[in-house]
């Protein structure tokens, strides 16, 4: 199965979500994890490269690719059905190699922001994959929620939203986001994540298919 991170507006948390998700799934999930870092900056390809440097236990193998890199990608994941290919996906919409990329891709999680500017850059970015496979399955995670803020527009956007795929509970904006590495997640996020991963799980990911394999 491969699972994408993705939306088109930065800054929204999808690298720092993704390096969790693959986290947790190695360490409470016992899955096997191949992570591929699509994005422009890199900053899971250099987070896993500073765990390293640190001689921490390495919980799974962290690649660079560009987007045109996809379908070999997506050719290795069919020939290993045990193993969790989690893609942090570049924030670009003008790439003709991402229509194979969300035809093929089994789950799409879409972190983004309550902020106007990143409400409308997450509208845009599920109307496209929508249009290119109609059957994608999409959860959306708001994310960086300030619990001092009050937003005027939230039940809205979560009405709207919820048209393109299921919204999660929110995740809200702490200092704890910082300490996380390829290696290591702050048990203080726990019982934020885990009631979301845990639902991915069990609602997207077919449990009977993820036999575990001894490496």
């Amino acid at each position: 199965m491969i699972i994408l991170f993705a939306n088109q507006k930065g800054g929204v948390g999808k690298s720092t979500l993704a390096v969790l998700f693959s986290n947790f799934s190695v360490q409470k999930k016992n899955r096997r994890v191949k992570v591929i870092d699509m994005d422009f900056q890199q900053s899971l390809y250099n987070k896993h490269l500073n765990s390293d440097l640190l001689e921490n236990e390495k919980l799974y193998e962290v690649e660079l690719s560009k987007i045109s890199g996809f379908r070999n990608i997506s050719k290795v994941a069919t020939r290993n059905p045990n193993l969790l290919t989690v893609i942090d996906l570049a924030g670009t919409m003008d790439d003709d190699n991402l229509v194979q990329v969300f035809k093929d891709s089994g789950l799409i999680i879409c972190p983004f922001c309550y902020d106007e500017y990143s409400v409308t850059s997450t509208f845009e970015f599920c109307y496209v994959v929508k249009k290119i496979n109609p059957e994608s399955k999409i959860i959306l995670i708001p994310n960086r929620v300030k619990t001092s803020v009050k937003y005027e527009t939230l039940d809205s956007v979560n009405q709207a939203l919820s048209k393109f795929g299921e919204l999660t509970s929110p995740v809200s904006d702490r200092i704890d986001f910082q300490r996380i590495t390829t290696s290591y997640s702050p048990k203080t996020l726990d019982p934020i994540l885990d009631p979301i991963f845990n639902k991915i799980f069990n609602d997207y990911i077919d449990e009977s298919s993820w036999e575990v394999e001894t490496i």
